[in-house]
């Protein structure tokens, strides 16, 4: 029997969690992984996306067991959720992770973040198909304008001539397209499949550890495989300050954002959760022109402005 309403003496920590409005926690997640994108850019293009992913994995399963040893969140989880479970983590990180950081490596951080948010209705819709999930007229048009705002920053997002290295591309656009379209479907599929072990009261991060090792354990098993399909354009060597953005972005982007959005998937809505962690290609505009010193485009930031406009409908 599942230990229910975390009354199994979980720690602080995840009592702390429960207190986080899940539409906070969606916004969150978001932000970290417009942060994380920026500092992994580089050395997932020079080592390779699915060498990145599989190397920063494994200091997200080691984290993350950490976490979930103190806090005792395995007690909630059941052995009939580990097939649930490890779908969700063979489909949202084996494949959608590495296609993700696969298109990262080939047409910048911007581009795939902006393709990726298309993860946003794929899992809308399917929170209405599988969850008999609603919006409100309110929730609706907030939805709508949200989307629109982040096709706007897609759009508007760079200034023509912009020749950084955050929006150079090596290899083929339609390729990098294909991976961020295969890693939105791999991140929607992926969290929607956890969310009933989520909803019948498994601890957040103890779904998120046990994804997590499951997916890695995957990721280096068919490690040759990958590579020699994916075929990444570069194979730089590892130095340490690698190690150190591998450490910086698994930690922001899976250990803590990763966890709010299994958080807001098992405390909220999952359309409403998925458009507001979509958000993350607008959030990224005020922080590539901090990284870069060049402003973007007044058409980004009227997708901005429709965005926020469009995320206090939704909260």
């Amino acid at each position: 029997m599942r230990e229910t309403g975390q009354r199994s003496g979980l720690a602080t920590v995840s009592v702390a969690w429960r207190a986080v409005p899940y539409q906070l926690a969606a916004l969150g997640a978001a932000a970290l992984w417009a942060a994380s994108s920026l500092i992994a850019a580089e050395p997932a293009r020079r080592l390779g996306g699915p060498r990145f992913t599989r190397l920063r994995m494994l200091w997200v399963c080691l984290a993350l067991t950490t976490i979930t040893a103190f806090t005792g969140g395995w007690r909630t989880l059941d052995l009939s959720d580990i097939g649930l479970v490890a779908i969700s983590g063979i489909v949202g990180l084996l494949i959608g992770d590495i296609a993700l950081f696969t298109a990262m490596a080939q047409i910048g951080p911007r581009r795939t973040s902006v393709l990726f948010t298309s993860n946003a209705p794929l899992a809308a819709i399917g929170g209405v198909w599988f969850f008999g999930e609603t919006f409100t007229r309110s929730s609706l048009f907030g939805a709508a304008l949200t989307i629109v705002g982040i096709s706007l920053a897609i759009v508007y997002g760079t200034a023509r001539g912009d020749s950084h290295a955050f929006e150079s591309i090596e290899g083929s656009m339609r390729s990098g397209v294909i991976w961020a379209a295969i890693g939105a479907i791999g991140q929607a599929g992926g969290a929607l499949v956890a969310k009933p072990v989520l909803d019948a009261g498994a601890d957040t991060i103890a779904v998120a550890t046990c994804r997590a090792l499951i997916a890695t354990a995957a990721m280096w098993i068919f490690a040759k495989a990958t590579d020699e399909f994916v075929k990444p354009p570069g194979r730089g060597e590892i130095t340490r300050r690698d190690v150190g953005i591998i450490v910086a972005s698994g930690t922001i982007a899976m250990v803590i954002g990763m966890t709010l959005l299994l958080y807001a998937l098992g405390n909220g809505d999952a359309g409403v959760t998925t458009i507001l962690s979509a958000t993350t290609p607008v959030m990224l505009l005020p922080a590539l022109w901090a990284v870069t010193r060049r402003p973007p485009p007044v058409g980004a930031w009227i997708g901005a402005a429709l965005t926020v406009v469009g995320t206090a409908l939704l909260v």
